[in-house]
């Protein structure tokens, strides 16, 4: 992945200065956001990822949060059941030690117990290029979050270079690099799923980040059963895309629970490789909307069923 590093800036700096500059460039100290022309989009994969920041444009709100662990959690990366194009159906896996393992344990990838990994200090993080530059210290938990340092909102352009920078402690120093987004417009309706037809997702298109791709996620049965949904990702902003309706059909055969979703962001995403693992900043705008399946009825309570229908674990009525 091509960026343009704190080092590689300062170093144009100087040749500049050589070739007639009148005095001498000032340090790059990392106070400033390290400008990207260059950036690509660039999530981790999803079994090399330990850590993910996000700068979230929310409604009415603008947010950062995030943290690294020190390892991957092996029961987070999913099987990839099937994929078209660019969307894949993810299960969720089973993972099984004997004996079992302890609470300070999780179950690895060979059967064998391993310690469950830890969220990691990473000294202080600074978030650069946001209307009001943010500085960042772990809680007890070690996760960082402006907490109650209110934002402006919103708090970037679009189109703004932005960049994330730690100063390092239980992991070394590293900077990830983002872009302005613009808030994503989507049309208000529901959004009907049915057996063997396609789900076209809609938008407002922008132009305004280039390095922004576009990512949707379908869970229809996130209240119980096994993790599955259909995820597809490095959608070109152009206003439209069909997600395929055999992936839909066969996450319809994974079952259903009450309240589908189908989830849409806008986002950036660069990533850097430490010693724990891979570490991702998403800078992003994202919608919800709901799905609805033809003959499920969801509810919170018996009260949102017919009479004679009950509700259930699932949050559907039966």
């Amino acid at each position: 992945m091509a960026r343009r590093t704190r080092d590689t800036k300062l170093s144009l700096l100087l040749v500049l200065c050589a070739l007639g500059c009148g005095s001498e460039p000032e340090p790059d100290d990392g106070l400033y956001p390290v400008i990207v022309n260059d950036l690509t989009y660039a999530p981790c994969d999803a079994s090399q990822r330990v850590g993910q920041f996000t700068v979230e444009l929310g409604d009415g709100y603008t947010a950062v949060q995030g943290r690294a662990l020190s390892g991957v959690v092996p029961a987070n990366v999913r099987k990839v059941e099937a994929e078209e194009g660019q969307c894949r159906l993810l299960l969720g896996r089973t993972l099984f030690c004997e004996p079992a393992c302890g609470a300070s344990q999780t179950c690895g990838e060979d059967g064998a117990c391993i310690p469950y990994p830890t969220a990691q200090d990473l000294g202080t993080v600074r978030v650069l290029g946001l209307k009001a530059d943010l500085s960042m210290s772990p809680n007890s938990a070690r996760f960082y979050s402006n907490g109650a340092t209110t934002l402006p909102h919103p708090g970037f352009d679009p189109g703004t270079d932005i960049s994330l920078v730690t100063s390092g402690a239980e992991l070394p120093t590293f900077t990830l690099q983002g872009q302005g987004v613009a808030a994503l417009e989507v049309p208000e309706d529901a959004i009907t799923l049915e057996r063997g037809l396609p789900v076209t997702v809609s938008w407002t298109p922008s132009t305004a980040s280039e390095a922004a791709r576009l990512h949707v996620v379908v869970d229809l049965a996130h209240h119980g059963g096994i993790a599955a949904s259909v995820e597809c990702d490095g959608i070109e902003d152009t206003g439209r895309f069909d997600i395929p309706a055999g992936l839909l059909s066969r996450l319809l055969d994974e079952g259903v629970a009450g309240f589908p979703k189908l989830t849409l962001s806008r986002r950036t995403a660069d990533s850097t490789d430490t010693s724990a693992g891979c570490v991702e900043l998403l800078v992003l705008s994202q919608v919800e909307r709901e799905v609805l399946i033809p003959g499920l009825m969801s509810c919170s309570t018996n009260a949102d069923c017919p009479d004679g229908k009950t509700c259930r674990a699932d949050l559907t009525c039966q």
